[in-house]
């Protein structure tokens, strides 16, 4: 693999894992990386720069691990209705919001 490659993947990565820290909310993480995602994925881009969006900015951000300690934390709470909600809400928010950004993206090129 190319150094300038990896190094920019890396940078990439630590600067979407320094974001979710400063923003330190799960939902609005996981809708605003659903967009970005749907956003990303829209445009003609060379295939190491969607690597580097995909993998190093979106995947660090949206980290499926935020999620899931939300949702435990609802199970050893016994808020087994939360659970079951939340569980549906942010599904079907983040296909919605992929979708937006994914035709917004259309629609500026």
């Amino acid at each position: 693999m190319n150094k300038k490659y990896l190094s920019t993947l890396l940078l990439t990565a630590y600067f979407a894992t320094f974001l979710r820290f400063y923003l330190n909310n799960n939902f609005v993480v996981s809708l605003l990386g659903s967009f970005l995602y749907g956003f990303f994925v829209s445009r003609t881009i060379s295939k190491s720069k969607r690597e580097i969006l995909l993998i190093g900015f979106c995947s660090c951000f949206t980290s499926f691990s935020g999620l899931v300690h939300v949702l435990y934390q609802f199970i050893i709470q016994g808020y087994y209705l939360k659970l079951f909600l939340y569980l549906n809400v942010i599904v079907i928010l983040n296909l919605i919001i992929m979708y937006i950004g994914f035709q917004l993206s259309r629609k500026i090129t």
